[in-house]
């Protein structure tokens, strides 16, 4: 963790800089901020049915929440501030895919992975569930089916 005045910087830094982002794709997408002295929250809906939409809150205490597409990963350690704004742009682009492990068998779903592909290559990804692993033809029943989202703008 970093010292409070270092986060509480950092932090004001990249919300500037996610502010300065956000006009880029308001013609694409609707765009709703808050802010309190405990969190700061973007929410982006694009106006494209198959883009993906993302709800990003930064709070004070060095965590992170995130709403993409259609799941939720809340109170994640804020290691760095150097992939949001990439991570905003990677989404708006389309870069986003959702891998979902099922059962042949039942149907129920075993997992669930999200992966944001960041400029210069690297990976945002995040899951729940049994841990994501490519099924095999040999497999035990499991079926992966990848969603895969279109840009805020065609």
């Amino acid at each position: 963790m970093l010292p409070d005045d270092v986060f509480r910087s950092r932090l004001q830094s990249t919300i500037t800089a996610l502010r300065y982002w956000a006009p880029s794709v308001a013609d694409a997408a609707r765009l709703e901020e808050e802010e309190t002295s405990d969190y700061w929250k973007i929410v982006v809906t694009p106006a494209v049915a198959t883009a993906c939409p993302f709800e990003l809150i930064l709070h004070a205490d060095q965590r992170y929440d995130l709403a993409i597409a259609d799941e939720t990963y809340e109170s994640r350690p804020i290691e760095s501030f150097d992939w949001f704004v990439p991570f905003a742009g990677a989404v708006s682009e389309g870069n986003v895919v959702q891998r979902r492990w099922l059962s042949r068998l039942t149907g129920l779903e075993r997992s669930v992975e999200t992966l944001v592909t960041l400029p210069g290559g690297g990976i945002w990804r995040e899951g729940r569930g049994e841990m994501p692993r490519m099924p095999t033809l040999d497999d035990d029943g499991t079926e992966l089916r990848e969603r895969r989202f279109l840009p805020y703008r065609r």
